[in-house]
């Protein structure tokens, strides 16, 4: 008991968007990492309205695609020397037997390239055998297992978010640029302040807001009416391209939440 309440947490968000859509926030997109952040970290899931349960099936079904996805690189991983050992014997002794015991009418550059394609086939042969293997269908099992497990609570700060973000997609866009611009302090307990920090990074990470800040000048000169390119703000906010409501929310959270180390 006490080394599962040293294990990291990690949080997964589901948001409400105003048009019913469902948007998951997540750290386990990587399949290179996902078997160390199922394994080692306590996976904590939020919501503030509550999702449908075929928007959760949806999301489980993401996650097991992953995990079919960090099953098959694990295990090229593992077992790349083994059957590249396997594979370099076969090619030799299938060089050496047709060369010396069937050597004509079979020219040597036929010898080097039958040789190279039985090898590459058994290199391809063991790798297929691998990913029905019993070590492979464990793996897959606890990972699975794993995700079954994460469990959504409701959560005040994630209702907060949605409502901010509502009001910001029923706005006009010049008004959610100056959500953006000039953002309100929003009000957090220090309970919640643990989900704002873990919120904020995963919006980093997600949506490149690093990129869209270099684009606030912009928006200033879009405000004052002096830029040439606000037909083309309009036109990519309109396109979704950007999502500025939720950077707006982004920013308003980021106003109060320390920089996260």
């Amino acid at each position: 008991m006490e080394k599962n309440q040293q294990k990291e947490k990690i949080y997964l968000f589901h948001i409400f968007r105003s048009d019913g859509q469902s948007l998951f926030l997540h750290p386990l997109s990587n399949p290179d990492k996902l078997f160390a952040q199922l394994e080692n970290t306590e996976v904590i899931g939020r919501y503030g309205r509550e999702p449908r349960v075929e928007a959760l099936t949806l999301f489980r079904n993401e996650l097991y695609r992953e995990i079919e996805t960090g099953v098959k690189r694990w295990l090229a991983d593992i077992r790349f020397i083994p059957k590249f050992l396997i594979s370099a014997a076969v090619f030799i002794i299938s060089y050496f037997f047709l060369s010396f015991v069937i050597r004509d009418p079979i020219p040597m550059i036929d010898e080097i390239a039958i040789s190279l394609a039985v090898s590459v086939v058994l290199y391809y042969l063991l790798g297929r055998r691998d990913i029905s293997s019993e070590k492979a269908t464990k793996k897959r099992l606890v990972l699975r297992s794993a995700v079954d497990k994460i469990t959504f609570r409701q959560s005040p700060f994630v209702k907060q978010v949605e409502k901010i973000l509502h009001q910001n997609e029923s706005s006009t866009i010049n008004e959610v640029i100056r959500q953006i611009l000039e953002p309100i302090e929003q009000e957090l307990s220090e309970s919640q302040k643990e989900e704002s920090d873990h919120f904020i990074r995963l919006l980093e990470g997600k949506f490149n807001f690093k990129h869209i800040k270099r684009k606030e000048r912009q928006f200033q000169r879009y405000l004052k009416g002096r830029s040439d390119k606000s037909l083309h703000i309009q036109n990519i906010g309109k396109a979704r391209k950007l999502d500025f409501p939720l950077y707006a929310v982004y920013k308003s959270l980021k106003k109060i939440t320390p920089k996260v180390k």
